[in-house]
């Protein structure tokens, strides 16, 4: 062991005694600490230690049977941390324990208890857990902590870790601690496949996650022939008199022959993190197709998930502004209703600067969730397109009818268009004309089809 690297230990050594010291000095002056509580924790990292887990993990089952919530328990173990204690010390390695606490921490959500199990276990239970969800939130974790750096003098340290995943369903007859054995044991069967890896206790999640797996081969083969990440538009038209008026572009990818759609892409993407590495090629691919001219003046939709990474969007935009500028295509730049609601904060400034570099934004899925109106007047929303679900029930429902007309009326005091997705018959379309609905897009009109096919189109 290097000069640099043993006199960072002994500093690092030095600091933890003189916090001991300080933390025993303060116990013996207050004399109200309460010792059964501080039992509970964990004294490195001040995360709850197993028997607080196992406290907590115990009024949290009684309240999921009466809320009847399922709990997610995901079991975690550092492969190579005995490697870190012998290699730099105890010292190091309680620090590098803290820095994973304090990653678990800063992802964690309101509804999750972090914990320290046992040396280099630790344990993230997630109440009211959703089965869509799970594996894409395990990965995450698993990413997160993978991707940790802890440097010490001239030296890195990182890890990889093994994952044990069950359910507590309060519906069962399991009860939760026996939830938790399964999670443990399915870390001794990650470590026993290779490390590094994530078994799910029961074979529904498992298999889930072989299919997403899988998925994950096909896209890594793709991103290294950009040849196979296709460009799809499907038209949007104006149902006064059917004119297309643009499209939305749609992610496609080739494997084997065989064009697979969005819908099949986009959760193991999101899941494994290779989402924006798709969407990056496949724009760049639009941007330099030939004969673009042809688009002048059509709205182009562009889906985006949303990041809390501002510079990334903001370069994103500053790239649509500088295209439009070039091509004068007008680009709308297309996100959920969901995600407008839960990232208001975070959008608003990006709305307002993508409207000072002449980008439109569009609302998709607007009244799945019905977001407030209150929402969109604060911000320059330019276009809301009209969940597909409404539109379906439209025909005959008076609810989904009130809804849409709702939209309508709102929508033209607001100076906002709209568009009606998943028109797939004449009866919808002139349902949805009837209500003054500005745009459509479904089956009715076209499929998506490839950029090519969509010029010769106009």
């Amino acid at each position: 062991m290097n000069y640099k690297i043993k006199e960072r230990i002994l500093k690092n050594l030095l600091i933890e005694i003189t916090k001991k010291y300080d933390y025993l000095i303060s116990e013996f002056k207050t004399g109200e600490i309460n010792k059964k509580t501080k039992l509970l924790y964990d004294y490195v990292t001040e995360l709850l230690n197993r028997d607080g887990l196992k406290e907590k993990m115990r009024s949290l089952s009684k309240l999921s049977e009466k809320e009847n919530k399922k709990i997610a328990i995901i079991a975690i173990d550092l492969d190579n941390f005995k490697i870190i204690n012998t290699s730099y010390g105890h010292e190091i390695g309680d620090i590098f324990l803290k820095n994973v606490a304090q990653t678990l921490r800063k992802i964690s959500g309101s509804n999750w208890i972090v914990a320290r199990t046992g040396g280099d276990e630790f344990m993230v239970i997630i109440y009211g857990a959703s089965y869509i969800s799970l594996p894409a939130e395990v990965e995450r974790i698993k990413n997160e902590i993978e991707n940790l750096r802890i440097k010490v003098g001239d030296s890195v340290i990182t890890t990889t870790a093994s994952f044990g995943v069950s359910v507590f369903d309060p519906a069962s007859d399991e009860n939760i601690l026996e939830s938790i054995n399964k999670a443990e044991v399915g870390i001794y069967q990650s470590k026993t496949k290779g490390k590094s890896r994530i078994t799910f206790s029961t074979e529904k999640f498992q298999e889930k996650f072989r299919q997403l797996e899988e998925k994950k081969r096909i896209i890594e083969y793709v991103l290294n022939r950009p040849e196979n990440i296709l460009v799809f538009i499907q038209p949007i038209v104006s149902l006064s008199d059917e004119k297309i008026i643009g499209g939305e572009i749609l992610l496609r990818i080739l494997n084997d022959g065989k064009i697979i759609p969005a819908f099949e892409i986009i959760e193991p993407a999101e899941t494994f993190g290779l989402l924006n590495r798709l969407e990056e090629i496949q724009l760049k691919k639009f941007f330099d197709f030939p004969n673009l001219k042809r688009l002048k003046g059509k709205n182009i939709f562009i889906n985006r998930h949303i990041t809390d990474d501002n510079v990334y969007v903001k370069n994103l935009i500053d790239r649509l502004s500088h295209f439009r500028e070039k091509t004068g295509i007008n680009i709308v730049i297309e996100i959920t209703e969901n995600s407008f609601v839960q990232n208001f904060s975070i959008l608003k400034q990006l709305i307002f600067y993508a409207k000072e570099k002449g980008i439109l934004f569009a609302l998709d899925d607007f009244g799945a969730g019905f977001a407030s109106f209150g929402y969109v007047s604060k911000v320059p929303v330019d276009i809301i397109k009209i969940d597909g679900s409404i539109i379906k029930e439209c025909i005959s429902d008076k609810k989904h009818q009130a809804i849409l007309k709702a939209i309508s009326i709102l929508s033209k005091d607001l100076n906002i268009k709209t568009v009606a997705e998943f028109i797939d018959s004449d009866i919808k379309k002139e349902k949805c004309s009837e209500f003054n609905i500005n745009y459509g897009q479904g089956f009715l009109f076209s499929k998506p089809v490839e950029l090519s096919e969509f010029i010769k189109m106009l």
